[in-house]
């Protein structure tokens, strides 16, 4: 028992490392890391943390999510043949050298594959075939379940400010969640499987497998707080997992094949309710808009005086020292009549006013650290439409 569970170990272990989906997602997440410092210093000057954060986000999250869910996976049973895993890792790889975080989500590649089982026949598809609806369902619900949680603990936290521009060609201010999460799952791959592959090789009945799912999430904030637009988008993934989990059910209780046509239906409801959020964000009034509230903040960078004062995203700077600004240039004009003392009367996206004040140095007029609604440092820089 002993030496099976150590060479199980082995394996899990070999699998981790030897997966392209792994280094194809560091390698992603940094290139989205560097395009987003550059994207920041074009419209602010300034990044608001390192590239190595962006990489962090993508590996550490998805680990300890992928070691929960690894251990229903285990107590389920969940069993994958060598060949479903390796067009899963193909058909996630392909989707990751897209560059575009929101196309990577394990629905997709699953639909791809059961579509394949539907329409092509011959010997190529029998090891697909082969695989149980119900694990073809719970491996949806599993990777449904990982974004959730995601989404939940993760979606609103390090967001990057961003600049669009309305059909009036006003610039709005926005907050870009660009999340792209590797999800290892631990699954059963029958030792029969690999003896095909490899046959002078013996292996155990069942080998421990990890499968990294990639998991991304892309929205911008425009119109109300990530707080509040993540309630909609929480309820989407919760409505499409439960449906997944009546799916897997079924499967499991009568047995019939029928159950997987399932998937693309799930595919589509997510695909629908994402929409569904992204439309109400645009239909509101934008929230990131200088105007009568003042000048809005669109984000403050870590150890500097803006986020020792409290300023946070959303709010607008309504006055400095009595008087009222509107732009980011009548704020840094207003400051410099009032040295040396700060105070500033801060709004709130409901109308209520606050006051915050510091002593203000001479250097602070550079080192603020306050990113504002207002045109890009770069002019050449592209700025998409809000439509």
């Amino acid at each position: 028992m002993g030496v099976e569970l150590l060479d199980g170990i082995g394996w899990t272990a070999m699998s981790f490392f030897a997966s392209p989906v792994l280094w194809l997602a560091i390698l992603v997440s940094f290139l989205l890391s560097v395009r987003r410092v550059k994207r920041e210093r074009n419209l602010f000057r300034s990044r608001t943390r390192s590239k190595r954060t962006d990489v962090f986000e993508t590996l550490v999250p998805g680990i300890i999510i992928g070691l929960v869910l690894s251990i229903v996976s285990l107590s389920l049973q969940l069993t994958l043949s060598f060949e479903f895993i390796l067009a899963f890792i193909v058909l996630a790889s392909l989707m990751l050298l897209t560059g575009i975080v929101r196309f990577n989500l394990p629905l997709w590649p699953l639909v791809v594959l059961a579509g394949l089982t539907w329409f092509v026949t011959g010997d190529r598809m029998a090891d697909l075939k082969d695989v149980g609806v119900t694990n073809w369902l719970v491996l949806a619900a599993l990777s449904l379940a990982a974004e959730l949680v995601l989404l939940i603990w993760r979606g609103k936290k390090n967001l990057s400010p961003s600049l669009v521009l309305s059909k009036r060609g006003r610039y709005i201010g926005g907050l870009s969640s660009n999340k792209l999460w590797l999800v290892p799952l631990v699954v059963l791959v029958p030792g029969s499987s690999f003896e095909t592959f490899i046959p002078q090789w013996s292996f155990p009945e069942f080998v421990p497998i990890i499968l990294f799912l990639p998991i991304g999430f892309s929205f911008l904030f425009t119109g109300q707080l990530p707080e509040h637009l993540m309630r909609p988008l929480v309820q989407g993934r919760l409505i499409t997992l439960l449906l997944s989990v009546v799916l897997a059910a079924g499967a499991f209780l009568t047995g019939q094949d029928v159950w997987l046509y399932g998937l693309p239906v799930l595919l589509l409801v997510h695909l629908l309710l994402h929409q569904r959020t992204k439309r109400l964000n645009r239909s509101q009034t934008p929230l990131f808009l200088n105007g009568k509230r003042g000048v809005v903040i669109l984000g403050t960078l870590p150890e500097k005086p803006a986020s020792e004062m409290g300023l946070i995203p959303g709010e607008a700077i309504y006055k400095v020292n009595g008087e009222f600004v509107e732009s980011e240039k009548s704020f840094y004009e207003a400051i410099q009549k009032h040295k040396p003392y700060l105070r500033l009367e801060v709004m709130n996206h409901n109308g209520d006013v606050r006051f915050a004040q510091r002593a203000f140095y001479e250097q602070d007029h550079h080192d603020l650290g306050i990113l504002f609604v207002s045109e890009p440092g770069n002019k050449r820089t592209k700025i998409r439409t809000l439509h």
